[in-house]
């Protein structure tokens, strides 16, 4: 038979087993747990992260949005302003353009008249008038428009330029060609310009609207 010591050396053993057992599956369970929340201590931070980021990629793509639809709108007032433009543009005949090409200027060797001879095309479905020209510094106002018709294809406009003193000083005569009419047109003209052959000389036409197109050419014998 156990004595009473017996017993309670037994149970002392029991709860010395039990204790370590608990102590253990604690330290254990403690562990894992601090473990688990280091883990998790990470993954928000990374959510958070994320989420930051995610929050300022969103305001961006607000922004260009923004920015996006405020160009959609500025770029259909012009297109509607270009419209417009052209109809009023349409309604005052400044649609048309000229198409200008000098072909030659020849005679200036001559020391008394030269000729000019450009090519014109309209390719517009509206006609339009040449008011004048300028070479160099020669410049001359025609006494009535010189008339291209719309669907002219290299039309002919040969000026005859008088030369006094070794310059061009004026206009003798204005003929046209393939479409274009200049019968009985003259020319007043102001300034001059020294005639010599080789040189380029740089031009332009001016039409009744205020358009002008420029030009070279280069003198010749």
């Amino acid at each position: 038979m156990s004595t009473p010591q017996t017993q309670w050396i037994i149970l002392s053993m029991v709860f010395l087993v039990l204790a370590a057992v608990f102590g253990t599956l604690w330290f254990i369970t403690n562990q894992n747990y601090t473990t688990l929340l280091a883990s998790y201590n990470t993954l928000k931070a990374q959510y958070d992260n994320l989420q930051t980021q995610c929050n300022t990629l969103q305001a961006e793509l607000n922004n260009l949005q923004s920015q996006y639809s405020s160009c959609e709108t500025q770029l259909n007032n012009l297109q509607a302003q270009n419209t417009q433009l052209k109809q009023e543009l349409q309604g005052c005949g400044l649609t048309t353009t000229l198409q200008i090409q000098a072909v030659s200027l020849t005679g200036v060797g001559s020391g008394s008249s030269a000729k000019l001879t450009l090519l014109i095309t309209n390719p517009s479905s509206s006609g339009i008038g040449i008011n004048g020209f300028t070479l160099g510094s020669l410049s001359c106002v025609f006494s009535s428009p010189v008339q291209v018709p719309a669907g002219t294809q290299g039309g002919q406009l040969t000026i005859a330029l008088t030369i006094s003193g070794g310059a061009f000083t004026g206009v003798s005569g204005v003929t046209g060609s393939n479409g274009i009419t200049a019968s009985g047109i003259t020319a007043s003209c102001s300034g001059s310009q020294a005639a010599q052959v080789g040189i380029q000389y740089s031009g332009y036409i001016t039409t009744v609207n205020g358009q002008t197109y420029p030009f070279t050419v280069t003198a010749s014998s």
